[in-house]
């Protein structure tokens, strides 16, 4: 009678063809299911939970515009609600340009010009802080890693789930604007958020990225700006950053040294 068996060499040949195959099988995976989008509960936790009161902390800040592109080295101070203070560094660590404001007013010094200025924190005077056309009340919040919402109607809300993410679709009370943002739906960080008129011009968009601990502050490291009508991109990287308590108010103000020419802001 003929034999069926099959030799064992050939046993051992099927195995080596068989296991290299096999492993490129992967379980499938499991899409995760969050729970409905509640605009109630949400939006609380983005105004109120988390929020750095103050900072300080060194960035490279990049900006760029239709005609020019370049990058900076700034130490940052800022303070809620309308604090802020900017000084840009050099290779060797050293401040050559000071941008200080209390909110109410704003301060400039260039070393090298031996020129001080002074103003009110309009946001054109603001602007020469950083290159955008956002007022200090905008501006703090977002370089403390957070987005403010606009006077929204608690009526004209919308909320789904997009994939990993919350859309939340909120309108000012006034018709004026809408806001839309994207959170996680696994932490509630903002991970983009869009203003746009009623038509639906884009005027601001603000993302963040690169969330890590910071002491007990989940904080996004990398922090994007971009003002269409201005044609402008401005990207806070944080290197090194620190969450306190508080600053002193004399951080936030300036005087004009000795001997330099003093300028007022119109």
């Amino acid at each position: 009678m003929k034999s069926f068996l099959v030799p064992r060499a050939a046993v051992y040949f099927l195995l080596l063809f068989l296991l290299p195959c096999c492993a490129h099988l992967k379980t499938p995976a499991v899409k995760r299911v969050y729970p409905p989008c509640s605009p109630q509960e949400i939006l609380p936790i983005i105004k109120d939970t988390g929020i750095p009161v103050a900072l300080k902390g060194i960035a490279k800040v990049k900006v760029t515009s239709s005609d020019k592109t370049f990058s900076v080295k700034e130490l940052i101070s800022a303070q809620s609600p309308y604090s802020l203070r900017l000084e840009t560094l050099n290779p060797l660590g050293h401040p050559v340009f000071y941008a200080v404001t209390n909110g109410k007013e704003a301060f400039i010094f260039d070393p090298s010009e031996e020129k001080f200025y002074f103003g009110s924190a309009s946001p054109e005077t603001l602007a020469l802080f950083i290159p955008l056309s956002l007022g200090i009340a905008e501006l703090v919040p977002i370089v403390l890693g957070r987005m403010p919402l606009i006077d929204y109607d608690d009526g004209q809300v919308s909320c789904e789930v997009v994939d990993e993410l919350y859309s939340v679709e909120l309108s000012a009370k006034d018709g004026s604007m809408l806001q839309r943002l994207k959170i996680s739906a696994e932490n509630f960080t903002v991970v983009e958020s869009g203003t746009y008129e009623q038509g639906g011009e884009l005027i601001t968009s603000v993302q963040f990225g690169d969330y890590e601990m910071v002491g007990d502050v989940l904080f996004p490291k990398k922090i994007s700006v971009f003002i269409p009508h201005d044609a402008t991109r401005v990207i806070i990287s944080y290197k090194q950053l620190e969450i306190l308590p508080e600053i002193s108010a004399d951080e936030f103000r300036l005087t004009a040294p000795q001997g330099v020419e003093v300028v007022p802001l119109k």
